[in-house]
C-alpha cells in the first residue's frame, strides 16, 4: 500500500523509500523520515495535492506522486 492511499487522520507506518529518486529519498532521511517510522495523514488539499504529513519532530507537505512512491502499512 503506498502512502497516498491512507486516509486523512490515520496513520501509516513506512516500509520502504525505494519508489523516490535517490535525491528526495536521501532528503527525507535527513529530516527523519525514515523505514519503521510512523507517519499521520493531517490533511490533503482541497484538490487532493499536496499532502500534509506529521512524523515525530516534523510536518512536511508530500506530493501525490511522491506520496505514491512510498511503501507504508496503514495501522
Amino acid at each position: 500500500m503506498s502512502l497516498d492511499e491512507i486516509a486523512t487522520g490515520q496513520k501509516a507506518q513506512i516500509l520502504s523509500l525505494n519508489g523516490l529518486p535517490r535525491t528526495m529519498r536521501k532528503k527525507l532521511m535527513s529530516l527523519g523520515i525514515l523505514p519503521n517510522t510512523t507517519l499521520t495523514i493531517v490533511r490533503r488539499a482541497p484538490l487532493g495535492d499536496p499532502i500534509q504529513v506529521s512524523a515525530p519532530g516534523i510536518n512536511l507537505a508530500l506530493s501525490n506522486g511522491q506520496a505514491k512512491a512510498i511503501e507504508v502499512d496503514s495501522l
